[in-house]
């Protein structure tokens, strides 16, 4: 699910269980591009895109999955890990 954007920053917070198709959906309703999209778009979640460091269609104008995240926090049976950056590597 996408828990909320922020259009003046461009920034969306989403939950890893969204499936890319309703993730490009919902984004573009509200004006934006998903700009990641996998050949498997339609099956695949944003989380299992993080987990491979997946590649879009459209990688050499947006980059890689890893170049659009700015923050992912991940809970293990060894506990929780967060990461953030100030900015995506690219935008």
């Amino acid at each position: 699910a996408i828990k909320w954007i922020d259009a003046e920053s461009g920034l969306v917070c989403m939950e890893a269980g969204i499936v890319g198709q309703d993730m490009k959906r919902r984004l573009e309703a509200e004006g934006f591009t998903i700009g990641h999209e996998p050949d498997s778009l339609e099956f695949s979640s944003l989380g299992g895109w993080i987990a491979t460091r997946a590649s879009g269609m459209k990688k050499t104008a947006y980059g890689n999955i890893e170049d659009m995240l700015v923050r992912v926090r991940m809970v293990s049976s060894v506990g929780t890990v967060d990461r953030k950056v100030e900015v995506p590597r690219l935008s």
